[in-house]
């Protein structure tokens, strides 16, 4: 009985000796942290337009406002660079009045409106590192963005396409829906502005927008 015992002891002890050597394989890092990956992210997003560009053709709000975007994360690395395409639309009605167009006076409904899609590059700066659940960052961007400016009299109207340097500097945060996981949401403040200049827009367009999006990353 006692070399029974004796040998289960042994048993134990080797065994034990052996776990404590056995790499710990759920001590790794997350693959994010360890290797490069990538990040899509989709968002929605509401725009207040602020400046000159509010104060002479268009000071209402918009909610018709998209992008989409791809992400490349950097190992080692607080930076991460990407691309940016969005979609945006800003629709002022005024009441009926009477317009000069020429030698003729024309009664008739101003509508203003303005689209833009832009198409930028981006660098974001981490400021905690991929294993965290919350990550925020700030957002530097540029590119360009093909402006449509369409100025409606009644059913006549005014219009203007042009592609303009396009620029923005934003605030954001993502949030992981679990930790290591590949699914998060992406909540961002940014302003942005072009350089389009024709009509009553002067001094380009600058605009402030807040965004919620859902991003999926992958390695």
């Amino acid at each position: 009985m006692k070399k029974i015992i004796f040998a289960a002891l042994l048993v134990i002890l080797a065994y034990t000796a052996q776990a404590q050597d056995a790499p710990r394989l759920y001590t790794l890092p997350s693959p994010f942290e360890r290797y490069t990956h990538y990040l899509a992210t989709v968002r929605m997003s509401g725009a207040a337009p602020v400046g000159s560009f509010s104060n002479t053709y268009i000071d209402k709000s918009s909610v018709r406002n998209f992008s989409i975007s791809l992400e490349w994360v950097l190992r080692n690395s607080p930076i991460s660079i990407g691309g940016e395409l969005g979609s945006s639309y800003f629709q002022k009605r005024l009441p009926r009045a009477l317009y000069q167009s020429g030698e003729e006076t024309l009664s008739a409904v101003q509508t203003r409106t303005f689209t833009q899609n832009p198409l930028q590059v981006f660098v974001n700066y981490h400021f905690l590192n991929k294993s965290s659940v919350v990550q925020p960052y700030a957002q530097l961007s540029g590119g360009i963005s093909i402006a449509d400016y369409s100025l409606y009299y009644g059913s006549l109207v005014e219009q203007k396409q042009k592609v303009a340097p396009a620029y923005g500097i934003g605030l954001g945060s993502k949030f992981l829906f679990r930790k290591d996981g590949s699914f998060g949401a992406d909540v961002r403040v940014k302003y942005e502005g072009t350089s389009f200049k024709y009509g009553y827009i002067e001094k380009g367009t600058s605009s402030v927008n807040g965004s919620v999006g859902l991003f999926y990353r992958w390695w």
